[in-house]
């Protein structure tokens, strides 16, 4: 849902990607707008998703804040912030509407974390070089403001470094592969955020499809996959399953009991 407004060529370069043809007779059997329409809806989900996570932080006073990945977070106001940027300075007005949503979404979850940690939340991953990546995030989408107001190139060029941003936040969660497959439980993987990754890149793949374009359809068909591996990976390992799982469960008993 993050490229909704390429769907519309905007430069020689670009028509290219989108010249239309015939579409899949499959395809045919619903019009295009449903598919845009549904791919900005499923977006709005996508964005509101870690909402799961922060109540779970919020209702353990900041116990739970080591199951959030910090990175997810990141990306997604990096992501929303450039694709924001594209959209205004182009200008591209369609884009903006779902990102700026995104965009207040992901700085709301970065501060409510932040606030946890400032608390004195026990979280290992939101240390100082998580802060550092944070304020670098920051500074790059107002450098990147300045420099997409220059010209109409420059925030074209904006736009093709958010494609990047868009592929590196679906993977994102797959930044904790190694300690999922260590534990064998997919405790750190957000399901909810998973899964509206998967149909969201899902229904803006089709868009690419309908209108021939190569930067949807290329940045939501990685989405997809990875959004499968993401879906597979909880799947096999399900959450709650682990020994270290167990074993904190064991202890909130005997918590409880004394």
């Amino acid at each position: 849902g993050y490229l909704t407004a390429t769907a519309k060529p905007i430069s020689t370069k670009q028509s290219l990607c989108t010249t239309r043809t015939t579409r899949p007779k499959m395809l045919s059997l619903l019009p295009e707008s449903f598919f845009v329409n549904a791919g900005t809806l499923c977006s709005a989900f996508f964005f509101l998703s870690p909402c799961v996570q922060m109540m779970q932080v919020h209702k353990s006073s900041g116990a739970s804040l080591s199951e959030v990945n910090p990175q997810t977070l990141i990306l997604m106001f990096f992501n929303c912030a450039s694709w924001t940027i594209w959209g205004v300075c182009l200008p591209m007005p369609p884009a903006v509407p779902g990102n700026l949503l995104g965009l207040v979404a992901s700085s709301f979850y970065l501060l409510f974390c932040w606030s946890h940690v400032l608390r004195g939340a026990a979280a290992p991953t939101w240390n100082r070089l998580t802060a550092l990546a944070t304020a670098v995030a920051v500074l790059l989408n107002f450098s990147m403001t300045g420099y997409a107001l220059a010209s109409t190139q420059a925030a074209e060029n904006v736009g093709q470094l958010a494609s990047l941003i868009c592929i590196c936040m679906f993977a994102a969660p797959l930044s904790t592969l190694g300690q999922v497959l260590k534990e064998k439980s997919s405790e750190l993987l957000p399901p909810v955020q998973c899964t509206m990754q998967f149909f969201n890149c899902l229904l803006w793949t089709v868009v690419g499809v309908n209108q021939k374009s190569m930067p949807i359809f290329v940045c939501n068909a990685l989405g997809l996959v990875l959004g499968a591996v993401q879906l597979g990976l909880m799947a096999l390992f399900p959450a709650g399953k682990s020994e270290k799982f167990e074993a904190k469960k064991h202890d909130a008993k005997k918590s409880d009991v004394k």
